[in-house]
């Protein structure tokens, strides 16, 4: 007898922990920044979630201009055109997401505190770039 109160008792437990990880794991991805850098993006009318992306790099007390080190003229005013600052000097936590949309599109979205600063689309075998929208 006391044996099945044991096992009752570790599976509820075990139930119960099990419950807090699935909570809290939906409360960190609700409050991410990702999160918000999806919900900027899906207004255009995509269906991204903070899992599709992937982390690439970043620099912490920096901008974007520093990490790129190239002209980015022609993304900066892409991104521009859909709504993003493009403050390609702000300094910060620069980090860079990459969503791979499909076998031809990688979606490229810098942050900059958290927040999304450049975004636009480049194509993987032209390497040519454009707009989201």
């Amino acid at each position: 007898m006391n044996d099945s109160r044991s096992k009752r008792n570790m599976l509820i437990a075990a139930g119960v922990l099990l419950a807090v990880a699935v909570i809290w794991l939906v409360v960190l991805e609700l409050t991410s920044s990702v999160r918000d850098v999806c919900d900027s993006i899906n207004r255009f009318g995509y269906s991204v979630t903070p899992n599709d992306f992937y982390s690439q790099g970043y620099g912490t007390d920096t901008s974007i201009d520093e990490l790129l080190d190239e002209d980015i003229s022609t993304v900066v005013e892409q991104s521009r055109e859909c709504g993003f600052p493009a403050d390609t000097e702000r300094i910060g936590k620069v980090e860079l997401l990459l969503w791979n949309m499909d076998d031809e599109r990688v979606m490229f979205v810098y942050t900059v505190d958290g927040e999304a600063e450049l975004v636009f689309i480049q194509e993987i075998d032209t390497q040519n770039t454009y707009p989201i929208g």
